[in-house]
């Protein structure tokens, strides 16, 4: 057996390998992404007030039921 790392492009692709798993031809592994992982792929980095800013504006947009 042979284990191998893909990056998926679209959903569609997950949903094709989703299939391969119920046919029993593949087994899919999740491996969990660390957080110095995900920093490294940010394109622009963005400064405090500017996250904070764009924290606050979603923020706002939310629905409260409460």
């Amino acid at each position: 057996m042979q284990t191998i790392l893909v990056e998926l492009k679209n959903q569609k692709a997950y949903r094709l390998l989703k299939e391969l798993e119920d046919l029993q031809l593949i087994r899919l592994v999740k491996v969990p992404t660390k957080l110095s992982a995900l920093r490294k792929q940010v394109k622009t980095p963005m400064a405090e007030t500017e996250i904070d800013k764009q924290l606050t504006e979603l923020r706002s947009e939310w629905q409260r039921d409460i």
